[in-house]
């Protein structure tokens, strides 16, 4: 240990001299019978002292924690400032587990710490526990007992001694036991009774405005923010790593540097873990301990499965009555994980020790994770042991699985790391290819990998488990739609034929792209029928669900059955908050689907602003698919239709019609679509059929006559003679047909007319 440590650890020590590590904490780990003093380098917790002061009508108080938690130091702190309160304290060691030892040297505290107790020996005879509860049931005024480091009191006699002691306290005396381990006690007992407060290592942890001080109390330094927060996310507010850290950074010449890299790998927390944990830790559960430290979280059999062992549930309950860092992250005792700085240590200690070890275990935690469809921790287990083959074959067969949970990084990294990954000869890089390109709204990429798939030779089913490389190519075909919607429906088609088992993980994809592509030729029926196909199997990725789930509701919306279209939109939206895709461009469709519904219930202004949040993340992102954007414009200019601002819908209705332009063959419907949300703008749709258009109502006589002749292509000469006017004339009259329709030109004048069958 370096000399400056050294002589900050003297500085830091009690007057009764410590080892230097117990000394950062101002703790004796020699026996002692009277209450330590609290030294000046101290921090008050104020939020953990309220615990205990709330806690003063109970019978015990038991702080359990890991070494170096801070554990004797918070009881000091809090009765020394309760001054009417008399307390004994008795520091344990392994000598008072014999006979009677545990009870004299209590015996002797009480008697020398608290008042009426000094003639405890003189005037009462027999053994020292009966005793103990006498003397101490004759005293009126409240006291406290602390009974310190009950860890290292093992023997059974002796437990049984102290819960027949703790049964028996007389109201007036209150226990604290302080203890690295779980005490062999009846606490659920305890607990039941209302009886006992415990503390435990989570409870210790030292809050953001705790460390602050702590720091700058023993280092003078006043770290930044993100500075302060790193080194809290580091130690997890571990009392003894927090003080060693501020104790260095009094000399360190770049606290900056130093808190990036303080780490449980730093000399002077890997030698107090060394010297006060593992030491005492047997051999067989420091090797167990060492192999899981690669996990980043664990159960048993995966525990098990790295460290080849058969008894991880019985070696998991020792590490956690141990208190050897263990943090639960369920309440049914299922998944846990080590304290950051004790993986680190240990994960250093398996490279020192076993160093074959590292990557075997990260190769067996790969496959367990594997084998229980945990893909992505499967797959970084695979990195971290440098087996790129593994890893190569765990990409090719479970790529999607990061598709669909936004994860392109990993996918990219692995086209960057593989000599497969350029496609050109490789049809599962190819498809993923595509599927980047496409998601990141690269077109020309999309086409060029897709023409790469379409000439790549392979047979039968790709390692992803899809049937074919002919229907890789047309899932991407039927869910991007680059080259129209006509060609989606087709591709979609052919997907549909080539994966006909409902068991498949593709079946729901292939359906969903066939569904959509339907809905939006504007066949309802149709899309509602493979929609519902496609929900209701339960093999798919969450993706597709969402989308098979959003056209299901557009379907019903568009067949009228807007009061069963909320329960599908509902789940496709919910369903993408749960997954994350809500701040997504790819949020479209689960958008759509819940405004439709909302602007049906009368709720316009909650649609578009859902509306207009889904647009602002799908523009921003230039390249990508045009027909979930051309869903949320449309509806966005029905919706402000609804609410009565024209020229929002105008505004969104103009964006549409843009992006139709630019588009591939869109198919009829669509343009339907648009001219009815134009002909709603402009007045043209009729309020009351039976009453025929209200063309006649805007345009006049002659005007209607100059718009029939506009639809058989005649030219304005040919027009003016149908009629007897000049050119000069028939222009005129078209110029106000266009104006009163809202249109620019002949082909827009048509096509709105004949959509809308106006005449």
């Amino acid at each position: 240990m370096p000399r400056w440590f050294r002589e900050k650890a003297r500085e830091a020590s009690t007057p009764t001299g410590t080892r230097p590590t117990a000394a950062l904490l101002g703790l004796s780990s020699e026996v002692r019978s009277v209450t330590p003093e609290v030294h000046p380098e101290w921090s008050e917790r104020p939020t953990l002292l309220r615990r205990l002061d709330g806690a003063r009508g109970l019978r015990l108080i038991l702080l359990s924690a890991p070494a170096g938690s801070g554990k004797s130091a918070l009881v000091t702190q809090w009765l020394a400032a309760d001054q009417d309160r008399p307390a004994a304290w008795v520091t344990a060691e392994r000598g008072l587990n014999a006979g009677d030892a545990l009870w004299d040297a209590l015996a002797r505290a009480a008697s020398t710490a608290l008042p009426g107790m000094d003639d405890l020996r003189k005037h009462h005879r027999g053994p020292p526990l009966p005793r103990l509860i006498t003397g101490l049931a004759a005293l009126e005024q409240p006291v406290a007992l602390v009974l310190d480091d009950l860890h290292t009191l093992g023997d059974p006699d002796c437990l049984r001694s102290l819960e027949f002691f703790i049964d028996h306290l007389p109201p007036t005396t209150q226990l604290v036991l302080i203890t690295r381990t779980e005490p062999a006690l009846p606490l659920p007992q305890y607990r039941m009774a209302g009886d006992l407060l415990e503390l435990r290592m989570a409870d210790l942890a030292w809050t953001r405005e705790e460390a602050a001080t702590m720091v700058h109390r023993l280092s003078g330094m006043l770290l930044h923010d993100a500075d302060l927060d790193r080194l809290l996310d580091a130690t997890e507010g571990w009392t003894i790593a927090l003080r060693l850290a501020a104790l260095s950074l009094r000399i360190s010449d770049d606290p900056v540097e130093f808190v990036a890299e303080f780490s449980g790998t730093h000399r002077l927390i890997a030698d107090y873990l060394h010297e006060e944990v593992l030491e005492s830790v047997a051999p067989e559960l420091r090797r167990f301990l060492r192999r899981i430290s690669v996990l980043d979280r664990f159960t048993a059999p995966l525990c098990d499965a790295v460290a080849g062992t058969a008894n991880a549930v019985t070696l998991l309950q020792v590490v956690e009555r141990a208190n050897l860092f263990l943090v639960p992250l369920d309440d049914h005792r299922r998944w846990y994980r080590l304290h950051h700085m004790f993986a680190q240590a240990l994960r250093a200690d398996l490279a020192d020790a076993e160093p074959d070890a590292v990557a075997q275990s990260h190769l067996r935690a790969s496959d367990w994770y594997a084998g229980h469809g945990l893909i992505l921790e499967a797959t970084e287990h695979a990195r971290e042991s440098g087996a790129l083959g593994h890893l190569t074959r765990l990409f090719e067969a479970n790529w999607m699985e990061y598709v669909s949970t936004g994860r392109l990084d990993l996918v990219q990294s692995w086209m960057d790391s593989t000599a497969g990954g350029r496609g050109d000869g490789d049809p599962v890089a190819a498809v993923c290819a595509a599927w980047l390109a496409a998601l990141s709204g690269d077109r020309s990429a999309t086409r060029h990998w897709v023409r790469i798939a379409t000439t790549l030779q392979h047979e039968g089913p790709l390692p992803d488990g899809s049937p074919s490389l002919r229907f890789a190519v047309n899932l991407l075909r039927a869910l991007f739609g680059y080259d129209g919607v006509p060609a989606m429906v087709e591709s979609g088609w052919i997907a549909c034929e080539l994966e006909d088992d409902p068991t498949s993980r593709w079946y729901a994809p292939s359906r969903a792209g066939l569904a959509y592509g339907m809905y939006l030729m504007g066949d309802d029926k149709g899309a509602l029928a493979f929609a519902a196909e496609a929900a209701q199997s339960g093999a798919s990725w969450p993706p597709f669900r969402i989308m098979s789930l959003s056209v299901l509701a557009l379907a019903l919306c568009g067949l009228g059955r807007a009061a069963e279209a909320g329960e599908p939109a509902r789940a496709a939206y919910g369903l993408s908050e749960a997954h994350g895709y809500s701040e997504s461009p790819h949020a479209a469709l689960p958008v759509a689907a819940l405004s439709t519904v909302l602007a049906r219930e009368g709720r316009p202004a909650d649609a578009r602003s859902l509306l207009e949040h889904a647009l602002a993340l799908r523009g921003a992102v230039v390249g990508l698919s045009g027909w979930p954007t051309l869903n949320l414009l449309t509806a966005l200019a029905d919706t402000c239709l609804d609410a009565g601002d024209r020229g929002a819908a105008s505004a969104y209705l103009v964006q549409a019609r843009h992006l139709l332009a630019t588009e591939q063959d869109s198919g009829e419907h669509l343009r339907t679509k648009l001219a009815h949300v134009h002909a709603r703008l402009t007045h043209l749709l009729p309020a009351d059929p039976a009453k025929g258009t209200v063309l006649t109502d805007i345009l006049t006589v002659r005007e209607q006559a100059v718009l029939r002749l506009l639809l058989e292509n005649l030219s304005v000469r040919e027009i003016g003679l149908q009629l007897f006017v000049s050119p000069n004339t028939v222009k005129t009259h078209t110029r106000s047909i266009y104006r009163k329709l809202g249109v620019t030109s002949r082909a827009e004048a048509v096509q709105l007319v004949r959509h809308l069958r106006l005449l």
